[in-house]
């Protein structure tokens, strides 16, 4: 599992897919089936930032010295700062529209996915363990 928790490519690699899949036009996408599930589309904004956070918690609890508050809180910041960013990126650069409630899918999936990479065994550093 070293190859998956000390590997920086991953999470920058899901980063990007993260930017290019929020800048995609769906203008097209709107008549699949798939967009008449209500609420659909945050679940996805939720499950693509729990991912993000996931993986570079991951990373950053094994990879780094500095102390679990502060990779937890600068995880929290990052996400959900590139959330509404590209909310805003959206917005002004690309076909699609800016939304609040995606902002905050995003903010509620990057805490669960810290959440998640502080109690996996990958995200622990071996703390607590006998």
């Amino acid at each position: 599992m070293k190859l998956y928790t000390n590997n920086k490519l991953i999470p920058f690699v899901w980063t990007a897919c993260v930017f290019y899949l929020l800048s995609f036009d769906t203008t097209g996408a709107s008549d699949a089936v798939i967009w008449k599930v209500v609420g659909i589309d945050k679940l996805i904004h939720f499950f693509i930032f729990l991912v993000f956070a996931y993986l570079w918690g991951v990373f950053l609890f094994n990879n780094t010295q500095y102390e679990e508050r502060k990779i937890i809180l600068f995880l929290i910041l990052a996400g959900t700062s590139f959330g509404m960013g590209m909310e805003f990126y959206q917005k002004f650069f690309t076909a699609r529209s800016f939304s609040y409630w995606d902002g905050v899918a995003d903010a509620i999936g990057t805490l669960v996915g810290v959440w998640l990479a502080k109690k996996s065994p990958y995200g622990n550093r071996g703390r607590n363990q006998n």
